[in-house]
């Protein structure tokens, strides 16, 4: 497996002298539907365009091919036009890693393809074989090479690439429902979710990037998982995140919830389980006014890592571009709040600078004591431990 290389299509003044850096940003998923791709980020492109490396979720194809998937309930696409939104806020690459990039078969996927590769916007997390999902996108900005990956645990029937087969690059996850306290007692408890990623599927991906971490000086995941509408970590998330940064990850980025999810670090790298949706043009039955909530994710790159991250809240565009707030009041405020209470249990700190959140590890926030539920009660003391802390 070899990485797709990408010349730099910009070159920024390097603002740090100690060594290499560039800067970079990432936001929500896009699923884009609209008559025309220009201003499909609206006051975000600029954002984008401004830094080094920029890189979004593709949510689906772009295309007016192919059919639709029999028995998949929940499908949508966008036409090829949405491409010239994704180049207008000089993208450098996007990830094509989910659950909705093979709605309409393989006559669409290859035309997305072919229509990224034609406009020179670089792609990975799904191929016409496994060997092309697995692929890295390289880029070099400043002297920093940076490698991108994608990979997908979000598989409906059909999606997973395969030896001789299009897909994207999956890890499989297996879901078990285990009680947890006596039934006799109290019938009708929900039992514990538990869910782990197949071994084999995660030593190939952990495998994948230990190979690129010894080319490049940063290496960058994007990640399709989670629940969807649940912000939540789940058991697999953090054991895949986790495997990752130990094989060199400099940092991993999750969607598909459509909702704004903690972070975490691990071993001082970030894990930025969800940042919600960005564009979605398609509106779902089961979305929320939560689903309009997201933010987009900036650091500083550098050889030792991410320095100095920070997110930029943002309204979700649905038919429209999306609105950039302030951290500072307002929506924005109300976001920022929302983010410090879901990151806090992760021993993660949100503060608010100016417009921006500040993020950074607090290992002392997982100390705080807190009301547990009833769920947690239980679960507590069938495992005999003491539930008003929780961490």
């Amino acid at each position: 497996m070899s990485a797709q290389p990408h010349s730099a299509k910009r070159r920024k003044t390097n603002r740090r002298s100690s060594g290499p850096s560039c800067s970079f940003l990432t936001g929500g998923d896009v699923a884009p539907n609209r008559r025309n791709g220009k201003g499909l980020l609206g006051r975000v492109a600029p954002l984008f365009a401004a830094a080094d490396i920029a890189f979004v979720n593709l949510e689906h194809p772009l295309s007016h091919a192919g059919r639709r998937l029999p028995g998949k309930p929940l499908i949508h696409r966008g036409p090829p036009e949405m491409v010239e939104g994704l180049l207008e806020a000089g993208l450098d690459a996007v990830t094509l890693a989910n659950n909705h990039i093979f709605d309409f078969g393989e006559e669409a996927l290859f035309d997305t393809f072919d229509l990224l590769d034609a406009r020179g916007l670089p792609r990975f997390g799904a191929g016409r074989d496994l060997d092309e999902a697995r692929r890295a996108v390289v880029l070099e900005r400043n002297g920093l090479k940076v490698g991108l990956l994608g990979f997908s645990t979000t598989l409906p029937r059909g999606f997973a690439a395969g030896v001789a087969t299009p897909g994207v690059s999956p890890v499989r996850v297996s879901t078990s429902y285990q009680p947890f306290i006596d039934l006799t007692e109290l019938p009708g408890t929900a039992p514990e979710i538990v869910t782990r990623a197949d071994e084999d599927d995660l030593r190939r991906l952990a495998g994948d990037v230990a190979d690129l971490a010894r080319r490049v000086d940063v290496v960058l995941v994007y990640a399709h998982w989670g629940t969807s509408q649940v912000p939540r970590i789940q058991d697999f998330q953090r054991e895949i995140g986790e495997a990752l940064i130990d094989a060199g990850a400099a940092a991993v980025f999750g969607g598909h919830q459509h909702v704004l999810a903690p972070i975490q670090f691990h071993k001082g790298r970030p894990i930025v389980h969800g940042t919600g949706n960005l564009v979605f043009d398609i509106e779902e039955p089961f979305f929320t006014a939560a689903t309009h909530e997201t933010v987009l994710f900036g650091a500083t790159l550098m050889r030792a890592g991410l320095v100095d991250p920070y997110l930029v809240p943002c309204r979700c565009g649905i038919g429209k571009p999306p609105q950039l707030l302030s951290a500072a009041r307002g929506a924005g405020r109300a976001m920022a709040r929302r983010m410090a209470e879901l990151c806090a249990p992760e021993g993660t700190a949100v503060t608010v600078a100016s417009d921006r959140m500040i993020v950074r590890p607090d290992a002392a926030l997982r100390a705080v004591s807190r009301p547990a539920s009833l769920m947690d009660t239980l679960r507590h003391a069938a495992a005999g431990t003491d539930a008003t802390h929780r961490g």
